[in-house]
């Protein structure tokens, strides 16, 4: 089996029930795919990028809430992976805040 990965940035707001000032983050993300590459690729690269493009401009500057009902980290990487499953043969997504240092990663299931 062969992972490959397609990293993005993206600019967004959100609210939290426990930090209810609105307030935005600079965030990246990681979409891992894995295959057996039997014709020389797991997913072609500008399939790839098409695909994860679209997600990134339903999110960069924007406000997460109205998109994702809780927008933490954790449920960044599951809405991402919603978007994209059917798509490509995803193995994980990992969303992290920049200026925190903290992320989450999402497997599926």
């Amino acid at each position: 089996m062969i992972e490959i990965f397609k990293r993005f940035t993206f600019e967004a707001a959100h609210q939290l029930s426990d930090y209810p000032e609105i307030h935005g983050h600079s965030y990246s993300v990681e979409v891992r795919c894995v295959g057996d590459a039997a014709d020389g690729y797991v997913i072609r690269e500008e399939v790839m990028t098409a695909a994860v493009e679209q997600v990134r401009a339903k999110l960069d500057h924007r406000m997460l809430n109205p998109i994702i009902e809780v927008p933490t980290s954790e449920n960044i990487a599951r809405w991402i992976w919603a978007q994209l499953s059917a798509e490509m043969p995803l193995s994980e997504v990992r969303v992290w805040r920049e200026s925190v240092g903290f992320g989450a990663i999402y497997r599926g299931g």
